[in-house]
């Protein structure tokens, strides 16, 4: 079973930021508006409280409360500076990508394949839950496609870069 412990500071910083930048660059991905960005910032909630409840203690660890403070003040200082919203888009992405690539490979060196399989799916589903969140160009809940294009594209991407071969989306 893998721990925080056997790895470097650095090292955790990637497992623990990735499942966040993730979510993030999912939700900049969809550009869903105000309402449907309540509902983004509140769909990985589920898969999170789902970790803290599975056997997985990477996932634990992972999902701990001031893990994920400690995330969120680090991605803060990443889009620190950033200007313009495209440039913010194109910044999470690539990010989320590198550093859920970087996760895995690490997991693939220092943890078992359950690990591996487990932070797999919960990326995933972090990307699914988001990107299902919310209508994208719906007018008043009319209209609109559940997930969009570029959120598509994203979560290939994202499957491709953690090494899953494809998915339905």
């Amino acid at each position: 079973m893998t721990m925080k412990t056997d790895f470097t500071a650095e090292e955790w910083q990637s497992l623990r930021d990735a499942p966040h930048l993730v979510v993030l660059a999912v939700a900049a991905a969809g550009a869903s508006g105000f309402f449907g960005s309540i509902a983004e910032a509140i769909a990985p909630s589920e898969p999170i409280a789902q970790a803290l409840r599975g056997d997985n203690q990477l996932l634990h660890q992972v999902c701990d409360k001031e893990e994920i403070m400690s995330a969120i003040q680090s991605i803060k200082g990443l889009v620190k500076g950033i200007g313009d919203f495209a440039s913010i888009q194109a910044t999470m992405r690539k990010t989320a990508l590198n550093k859920s690539q970087a996760a895995i490979d690490l997991l693939k060196q220092k943890g078992s394949p359950e690990d591996v399989a487990a932070y797999r799916t919960f990326l995933l589903t972090l990307g699914d839950k988001v990107a299902n969140a919310a209508k994208e160009g719906a007018f008043f809940g009319f209209g609109g496609e559940r997930v969009s294009e570029h959120e598509r594209i994203l979560l290939t991407e994202l499957a491709h870069a953690i090494g899953v071969g494809s998915l339905k989306a």
